[in-house]
């Protein structure tokens, strides 16, 4: 069979709404590869008939459309190539087998018939349905600071949820409740579905909403895998929603922004806790942990 394989090379604040765009025209799956560190390339595959003209027109309207909403697409390209597989598919779901981040979280894809032991605690999700599946270094520093961090009287805020697997680990990591708060429309279902698959949806609040802005809530543990120009904004009211010794975990951080994250938590009288670090395709993501100083409450 041939396909048509479609790359759209995009700035990382836009990826997420046109992997959505790309599963909204009915591809199987999106692989998400880091161009640099500002950039990003979706590549998805769709049969080659007479519908490709008609889905390339609607990813360039969906392109030029983005700044309307606040979202650079910059550099917004678009590579069409022909490829001749009969196991395509196949080849797509290899590349994404289970995997382990920190100590008891495993990450499978629903078409893994896995076999977790008694410690594992199992998130099941499919990669390329929304921001955040566990197959990018910003989740996998997410998860690695909020494992050893969830307590079970904990009230959570996962801000900008995504595909919902901080939400989902930090109620099975054992915290009483999550408010999943998505600012994409078109997250929503998926992170909806995905709560419902890994049994979480009775203890997930999910809303559309734009990050702390109009919550009203107290929690113990605010957690953002977003990136530095969305974080930066949120910093300066999350002291007010958190109990007295809160803590804060931002993910979706580069290296060269690190000091300027951790001076504005500083001037928001946070103190930092503990900064993670993996590097993938020569770019540097961060992860930090930082808590509310007391004095502050």
């Amino acid at each position: 069979m041939n396909w048509a394989k479609i790359t759209v090379t995009t700035s990382q604040e836009a990826s997420e709404a046109v992997a959505n765009c790309l599963f909204e025209m009915n591809t199987t799956g999106v692989e998400l590869k880091d161009s640099t560190a500002s950039t990003i390339n979706l590549i998805a595959h769709y049969p080659l008939d007479d519908r490709v003209g008609a889905r390339m027109q609607r990813l360039r309207d969906f392109l030029a459309e983005l700044p309307t909403w606040g979202i650079e697409p910059h550099p917004a390209t678009i590579d069409l190539q022909h490829v001749k597989s009969e196991k395509w598919e196949e080849t797509w779901k290899a590349a994404f087998p289970p995997q382990r981040v920190g100590k008891r979280i495993l990450i499978t894809p629903t078409w893994h018939d896995t076999r977790p032991n008694e410690r594992d605690i199992l998130i099941q999700l499919d990669p390329g349905m929304a921001f955040g599946t566990g197959y990018h270094p910003t989740t996998r520093l997410s998860l690695e600071l909020l494992e050893p961090t969830v307590e079970s009287h904990y009230n959570v805020a996962d801000i900008g949820t995504g595909s919902g697997i901080l939400a989902i680990a930090a109620v099975k990591l054992g915290a009483k409740q999550v408010d999943a708060i998505e600012l994409d429309p078109t997250a929503i279902p998926v992170a909806a579905e995905n709560f419902q698959a890994n049994g979480v949806a009775s203890q997930v609040r999910l809303s559309q909403g734009d990050g702390l802005k109009g919550v009203e809530n107290k929690y113990h543990l605010i957690i953002g895998n977003i990136l530095t120009k969305a974080i930066l904004p949120i910093i300066p009211h999350c002291a007010t929603r958190l109990h007295p010794d809160g803590i804060v975990i931002f993910s979706g951080i580069l290296e060269t922004e690190l000091a300027q994250v951790q001076s504005a938590l500083e001037a928001n009288r946070f103190e930092c806790l503990q900064v993670v670090r993996e590097t993938e395709d020569s770019i540097t993501w961060v992860g930090i942990k930082a808590a509310l100083q007391a004095s502050t409450a």
